[in-house]
């Protein structure tokens, strides 16, 4: 049923896609004073402290689940999205191509709820895979090409956080978020200090300068805890298929963001296939919407 978004909501919905798309470029600058893998950890830290000593634990969830989610959106995610960057992927075409996780998220829900997937749904992934081939065949570097895998892998991980949330019918998304991180962070620095050893955390007090912290704490309380908490909240309150397409604003948000701040330079060719790319995100988010207006121009057209 088609439920009307408050101007309201409408502004906060618009507002969490465009912050969450500037983000990767406050990510991409911060990592050219921090290592990735302590950017990861320092990121859930702050998203889990001190809010964990207010907020209970969420309810009706179990421990094992929250423990789950934290490992895939904290590493699967976030540290390979983190470290891709590092290898070289631009702000704008990180944003892009973690929106395939919608992709997966359909995928998943064929394969274990069931769910249909439309004709419409494969046209926007055929274009959205197309616009990807264009994207890694100018891309510079074998690490950047890494870095485009890796990133890709994130998104897959985000998809299966989505498939935990609905299996577990999560409600208390806000204590859910920050108590999922909790467990995340151990893991983080765990993982830095066995790839890397000692030298991040030693170097950690000179590499924390005011913008790295400003970054952090904003990735942490704005992108992360607050983003999330709006747009499930919207989720909630609104029919998905109203509120879900509005997310094709964030790579056009990163692309945009990425091109006047880091002045990333954006050339004919990957131009066309970020434009591509976004096209088949449009249409593969929009395909109910669009389904319904065929059915209905065809009902219309028969009578």
């Amino acid at each position: 049923m088609i439920k009307k978004i408050e101007f309201r909501d409408l502004v906060l919905i618009i507002g969490v896609t465009v912050m969450w798309g500037s983000n990767y470029t406050v990510i991409d600058i911060s990592l050219d004073g921090i290592d990735p893998f302590i950017l990861t950890a320092l990121r859930f830290t702050f998203c889990a402290l001190p809010l964990v000593f207010f907020i209970p634990k969420p309810k009706g969830v179990s421990t094992f689940v929250t423990i789950v989610y934290g490992l895939l959106f904290g590493i699967g995610m976030c540290w390979l999205m983190n470290y891709g960057m590092f290898l070289g992927v631009s702000a704008g075409v990180t944003s892009l191509l973690l929106q395939f996780s919608a992709f997966f998220t359909v995928i998943w829900g064929v394969l274990l709820f069931g769910e249909r997937m439309t004709g419409i749904h494969l046209a926007g992934i055929l274009m959205a895979l197309l616009g990807l081939m264009f994207i890694i065949h100018v891309t510079d570097g074998y690490a950047e090409s890494i870095g485009l895998f890796l990133i890709l892998l994130g998104a897959l991980f985000w998809s299966l956080c989505n498939v935990l949330v609905k299996k577990s019918k999560v409600v208390d998304i806000f204590s859910f978020v920050v108590w999922s991180s909790l467990y995340a962070t151990p893991p983080l620095y765990l993982m830095t200090y066995w790839v890397k050893g000692a030298a991040p955390f030693q170097s950690l007090l000179t590499d924390i300068t005011a913008p790295v912290l400003a970054s952090v704490l904003f990735q942490a309380y704005v992108a992360t805890v607050f983003g999330y908490w709006v747009w499930n909240r919207m989720i909630e309150k609104y029919p998905a298929s109203q509120v879900a397409p509005l997310s094709v604003i964030v790579p056009i948000s990163g692309i945009l963001t990425s091109w006047y701040v880091l002045d990333e330079p954006i050339g004919g060719g990957k131009l066309f296939a970020l434009i591509i790319t976004v096209l088949g995100i449009a249409l593969f988010m929009n395909a109910s919407r669009i389904g319904r207006h065929i059915a209905a121009n065809a009902l219309r057209f028969r009578s």
